[in-house]
């Protein structure tokens, strides 16, 4: 996303909906550029802004809490503007065109987010709306899964033009592991991330009970690990890219 961004040190990238932090510090660590992030939740502002600290980028990252239907910036701040599996859950609409409105003229806007197909088997298309359901049960926020079309139109109609739609719809192979694990801080972090994951699921049978749910959803939608299944078989993702004139 960052190369079809074209983001590089001289630029200033906005994160929506940044969640902790992992994703924008990782941007921000590989291009050289200067970033903001925005989350809803102040909690996990807070935890976002101790990673960049943690990790050295306080001088060139900064996260706060904003709203991303009402973003506190001005018009015509940003060079990039980025989501990761956010767009998903907004009124994708409102959300673009206010992303447009503080998107400098040039800039470009990034989204990678799940897509379907258009044509699927109609019990397919039945278990979709089942793992939607229970995404947006979960969440305690509206979840629709769009077709690559139908993203490609979010972009254009928030004004965007050369817009671009990369899908993929492989699983992760093997040999890619390694890479993951190494973008992810180490195997050492990936292993403490599994461990606090697993104390939490423990602790609270609220928690157990939601992770059973998603878990049904993601076997749904993605498969399990390097198997497809035949649902997931029409469901992968989209790197979709688009300027301001």
């Amino acid at each position: 996303m960052g190369e079809l961004c074209r983001i590089d040190k001289s630029q200033n990238v906005l994160v929506v909906g940044c969640g902790t932090g992992f994703n924008a510090c990782h941007l921000a660590r590989k291009f050289g550029c200067t970033l903001v992030g925005v989350d809803l939740a102040g909690e996990t502002i807070k935890k976002a802004n101790e990673r960049a600290e943690n990790e050295k980028l306080s001088d060139t990252v900064d996260f706060r809490v904003g709203d991303a239907y009402d973003l506190p910036f001005e018009a015509d701040t940003f060079d990039v503007v980025i989501t990761q599996f956010v767009s998903q859950f907004l009124d994708m609409e409102k959300a673009h065109r206010e992303f447009t409105r503080v998107l400098k003229k040039g800039g470009r806007i990034g989204i990678n987010e799940i897509f379907k197909d258009r044509e699927m088997p109609p019990k397919i298309a039945g278990n979709i709306l089942e793992a939607e359901r229970i995404i947006s049960e979960i969440t305690e926020l509206p979840f629709i899964i769009h077709t690559s079309g139908e993203w490609r139109w979010c972009l254009e109609n928030a004004g965007l033009k050369k817009v671009e739609i990369h899908k993929n719809m492989e699983p992760m192979s093997l040999s890619e592991a390694p890479q993951m694990f190494r973008d992810m801080g180490g195997f050492g972090f990936f292993l403490k991330l599994i461990i606090n994951m697993t104390k939490i699921t423990l602790s609270s049978k609220v928690i157990r009970n939601r992770f059973k749910k998603m878990d049904n959803a993601k076997r749904i939608l993605v498969g399990a690990p390097l198997i497809k299944f035949a649902t997931s078989k029409h469901v992968g993702y989209i790197l979709g890219v688009g300027s301001k004139s």
